[in-house]
């Protein structure tokens, strides 16, 4: 054969074996097992495939997929979407198949048991004696089908709870997920002093909350003055004192758990003696937490805070506040603080008078900072005629409910993490330094 016959037979065989041949077809989707929670929802997924798939979910009856079908050129990714009902029992696990093909591709999904629960009950709104209660309960719940159907009653107890009612009745209107029932508190309470309520959902009880019913909405402001200033009481080591509600295990009066926060708390020196200091940080040990005689704590850093809870009444959004304070520290702790306040601690209002400081490049609006002074010698003294941090603010608790019966919240949170005694080069707070409060007083201002 000639050789030119021989190149052409072989070209001839090798195109009718490639014709014979069939591509590896193009087929992959996002995931092959799925997890999710009790609750209604569609999950969206994609797939990427060169030709037609179709979808079988004969054997997952609480799961659907939309498009049942759908098609692709191997190169852009398509979407598909799981609707999975919710789910009122246990676990379960349920399996879909993109088949393509010919090969059926399993999607499992395992949907987690029925986590619907009620938070705990609490009071929106005030009591007050002898006049028509606008106040009402809310029941959090989680977790919810928006199907839920229940019967809701409440016992009414305490020396208050005369004149009051909450009507038996069925609510429906739940949403899907999380979600809050709103239940009116009617009548009006024929006298002051403390109320239950205690709420039951199918005759099974929810939880309970308290208050008190207000004899005058009126009333005169209580609570205030009161003060942290161990220089102008003469008390040069609080540490061992009536006043050493500290984190050491050693404190004349060691505190457990007090609310809200850290383990520690500081009682005044005049003024109110059910309010008291405490602080939010995060604090490596016992150690770090001492008097100069002022409060001393190391480790603070930026948007830690000084927390002042003072208990009050009928303390009003119009009323104004002064606030005196000072602050010390170690050169490279913290030294920029911003002045807040809040009726419940967690909403908090910038206190007005506040002054936007740029330092080595941060910016904040600040109240109060530690001057170099105060750094140094001076960190042991506080004379208001010639402290240089001494800073006097009077502003009204603008944006606050009025708080009948409550606590009044203030807090100077380190508002940059720039150091009292900073550079260009060196400027954040460094850590285990001391931050120190030297005074913090608070007073109603009268008009």
């Amino acid at each position: 054969m000639k050789i030119f016959e021989k190149i052409a037979l072989f070209c001839c065989s090798a195109l009718l074996m490639a014709s014979c041949e069939k591509d590896e077809g193009v087929f992959t989707r996002e995931n092959d097992a799925i997890t999710c929670d009790c609750t209604e929802q569609s999950i969206e997924q994609n797939v990427l495939c060169d030709g037609e798939w179709i979808a079988d979910c004969s054997s997952a009856e609480w799961i659907a997929i939309s498009p049942e079908h759908g098609s692709g050129n191997g190169k852009d990714y398509g979407f598909f979407t799981l609707d999975i009902e919710y789910n009122s029992g246990a676990e379960r696990t349920a399996t879909v198949y993109l088949i393509y093909d010919g090969v059926s591709y399993p999607v499992t999904v395992t949907q987690g048991k029925c986590e619907f629960a009620y938070g705990a009950p609490k009071i929106e709104g005030n009591l007050f004696q002898n006049i028509e209660s606008t106040a009402v309960l809310r029941l959090p719940y989680a977790c919810a089908s928006g199907r839920e159907s229940v019967e809701i009653s409440c016992a009414i107890t305490g020396a208050a709870a005369g004149g009051l009612s909450v009507e038996k009745r069925t609510y429906a209107d739940f949403a899907e997920g999380a979600g809050e029932l709103t239940i009116p508190i009617d009548g009006a309470a024929t006298r002051a002093g403390a109320v239950a309520f205690e709420l039951f959902v199918d005759g099974a009880s929810v939880g309970s909350c308290s208050a008190s019913v207000i004899s005058d909405p009126d009333a005169v402001p209580e609570g205030l003055p009161v003060g942290w200033n161990f220089y102008a009481a003469g008390i040069k080591t609080p540490r061992g004192s009536e006043w050493d509600y500290s984190w050491t295990t050693d404190a004349t009066h060691p505190v457990a758990t007090p609310d809200p926060l850290d383990n520690h708390k500081v009682l005044p020196t005049a003024g109110n003696q059910n309010a008291y200091l405490t602080a939010s940080a995060v604090i490596p040990n016992n150690a770090n937490y001492s008097f100069n005689p002022g409060i001393q704590i190391r480790g603070m850093v930026e948007n830690d805070y000084f927390l002042f809870v003072v208990p009050v009444k009928n303390i009003k959004p119009e009323h104004k506040l002064s606030v005196e304070a000072s602050m010390g520290a170690a050169g490279s702790a913290a030294g920029y603080y911003a002045l807040e306040y809040s009726a419940d601690n967690e909403v908090w209002k910038l206190a007005e008078g506040s002054t936007l400081m740029e330092v080595f490049g941060a910016s904040a609006q600040v109240h109060y900072f530690v001057p170099k002074i105060n750094t140094a010698d001076e960190r042991k003294t506080y004379d208001k005629a010639t402290d240089q941090g001494y800073r006097k603010y009077v502003f009204p608790l603008t944006g606050i409910e009025t708080i009948y019966e409550g606590n009044l919240y203030l807090r100077l949170r380190i508002c940059m993490d720039r150091r009292a005694n900073g550079s260009e080069s060196t400027n954040a707070i460094a850590a285990n330094t001391w931050a120190d409060l030297k005074g913090f007083e608070v007073a109603l201002v009268e008009e």
